[in-house]
């Protein structure tokens, strides 16, 4: 085979991956997303059974709340999740808001580790990159602000991820600015650890499970 030939074969190979990444977000994050672990530092993202299971069922329903625990990860799944939706599909808006600008800010930290360890082949440049956005050069992005009245506002976005909603003062009036950001048919995922019986991840949480609303829940 000559030079030529294997060039072209390998391209062929590594156009034959992107799409295998590109149609399964669980295979792309178990084969190339790595994160820190406190002892062994850099290491794949080996998802457990639940962490394929919480992916799993948002590529499968619009509307997903989920009740975390800590340390299960759910956080770093949504980072991968962003970046593979972004990577893989042009003109796709990410926006997530947290708590405070030092969680958002977190969040997109873990993002663009996860890029930065991906191999030249799967890298597709960015256009613009600060603390609270990455914006690839197929138009898509992942921006990360902190919760207030304006977060989002005049944005249309394809997926939208609220993390610790439970913690978010004003969350009612929150979500109803925020929503109009995804009534063009973005998703949206809400997650939260608990905090009390009195907030609206709470009371719309149990209205999910009675199926009095439209969010799917995931345990």
């Amino acid at each position: 085979m000559s030079r030529a030939e294997n060039k072209k074969a390998l391209a062929k190979v590594m156009e034959d991956e992107r799409q295998k990444c590109a149609s399964d977000p669980i295979y792309f994050i178990c084969k190339y997303i790595k994160v820190v672990h406190t002892v062994r530092g850099l290491v794949p993202f080996d998802l457990f059974k639940f962490q394929r299971d919480i992916i799993d069922k948002t590529t499968t329903n619009r509307f997903n709340i989920i009740k975390k625990f800590r340390q299960a990860g759910i956080t770093t799944i949504y980072a991968a999740y962003s970046l593979w939706l972004a990577l893989f599909y042009a003109e796709k808006a990410v926006l997530v808001v947290s708590i405070g600008d030092r969680e958002s800010t977190a969040f997109l930290g873990r993002v663009w580790s996860m890029y930065s360890e991906l191999p030249k082949f799967l890298k597709i440049g960015t256009e613009e990159r600060n603390k609270h956005v990455v914006r690839f050069k197929n138009k898509s992005q992942v921006k990360s602000v902190p919760s207030s009245d304006s977060a989002g506002r005049g944005e249309s976005v394809s997926l939208l991820i609220v993390d610790e909603a439970a913690f978010i003062d004003n969350m009612e009036v929150f979500w109803a600015a925020i929503f109009p950001t995804i009534a063009t048919g973005g998703a949206a995922v809400v997650l939260s650890t608990v905090n009390g019986m009195s907030n609206w991840y709470y009371e719309t949480y149990h209205a999910a499970i009675k199926n009095e609303n439209t969010f799917n829940v995931i345990d």
